[in-house]
């Protein structure tokens, strides 16, 4: 009787200790596509789309095809982000990016998937098979990971995996980890280095300036139910940030001048956005209902028409 009831006490104590697993406090890159990373990248961005479903934002903008990156994915693969992905990090250096993918493709013994899209080439590159159009494509490293990118930065990925000593940028996804557990981040080491390519002449010139200071800096997102986004960003001095400062709120004044006043709207998401400066740093946090995002998104001339909504997918993936 006392070794059933110890049994019966041990499966108890397993199925509660089962039950209250604990939430991850910090952010991190994916286990699987951290090691792919090349060493030269300046900047991640990364959204964790296993932690949004049943919210609005999974909703309008992976259900309704609103990420360009995703949409892609799909058109070269015939995959659905929707069903088949967990999460997007995006690997910016100048003038080139890639978005690397997890989920839960993948074929036998490491192999991709079979794949049948009509118009899609298939091309070998150092043992890899890249399924490409127009010069842009998707490669398989491992199973239940893919990058996607253009076609000479998906071969530049494979050849820095060649090289003596490559690793991982260490430092930038240790920053990462630094953060609290979120939905979508943005960390850089030195934002000027990604900011090199914008424009420096027109309206623009100015604000690509001050980009071009940018050291390191953070913004990290919580889609829960709204927008709940906090950054903070360093630059070289207390001048600088002053000016960025100032040129944010000078811009979110110029919004509110000629926002209608039949949209106010428009003037609730402008109050949610507060900017700070103190030293050579600069904060900013907003906090808006989704509701309210998503109506200024659609607004804008940029927003992507969304397309029919399949149906929702609960399949579990790894923490």
């Amino acid at each position: 009787m006392r070794c059933r009831s110890a049994v019966l006490l041990l499966s108890a104590a397993i199925l509660f200790a089962a039950g209250c697993r604990r939430e991850p406090t910090n952010a991190r890159v994916d286990a699987a596509i951290a090691p792919l990373i090349p060493a030269d990248t300046a900047a991640l961005a990364g959204l964790r789309l296993d932690r949004l479903k049943n919210t609005p934002f999974f909703h309008q903008y992976v259900e309704g095809r609103r990420i360009s990156a995703l949409n892609d994915f799909k058109a070269k693969t015939g995959l659905d982000p929707v069903q088949d992905v967990w999460e997007a990090v995006w690997a910016f250096r100048p003038a080139h990016s890639v978005v690397f993918i997890r989920g839960k493709f993948g074929g036998e013994f490491g192999l991709e998937p079979r794949f049948n899209v009509p118009g899609i080439q298939r091309m070998s590159y150092k043992g890899y098979y890249i399924l490409h159009q127009e010069g842009r494509g998707v490669l398989f490293l491992n199973t239940g990971v893919a990058v996607a990118g253009a076609v000479s930065d998906l071969q530049a990925a494979v050849d820095q995996r060649d090289q003596p000593g490559a690793a991982p940028p260490a430092a930038l996804i240790d920053l990462v980890a630094s953060l609290p557990a979120c939905h979508a981040y943005a960390v850089t080491l030195n934002g000027g280095s990604v900011a090199a390519g914008l424009p420096r002449e027109g309206q623009m010139g100015n604000f690509a300036r001050m980009a071009s200071t940018l050291g390191k800096a953070t913004l990290y997102a919580d889609l829960t139910e709204g927008i709940n986004l906090q950054g903070e960003a360093s630059y070289p001095d207390a001048a600088v940030a002053r000016q960025v400062q100032d040129t944010v709120r000078g811009l979110v004044g110029i919004l509110r001048l000629r926002t209608p006043q039949d949209r106010p709207d428009l003037l609730r998401l402008y109050d949610a956005i507060h900017v700070t400066a103190q030293e050579g740093r600069v904060s900013l946090t907003a906090n808006a209902p989704f509701e309210l995002v998503d109506q200024v998104v659609r607004a804008l001339p940029t927003s992507s028409r969304p397309e029919s909504r399949p149906p929702d997918s609960s399949s579990p993936r790894p923490r």
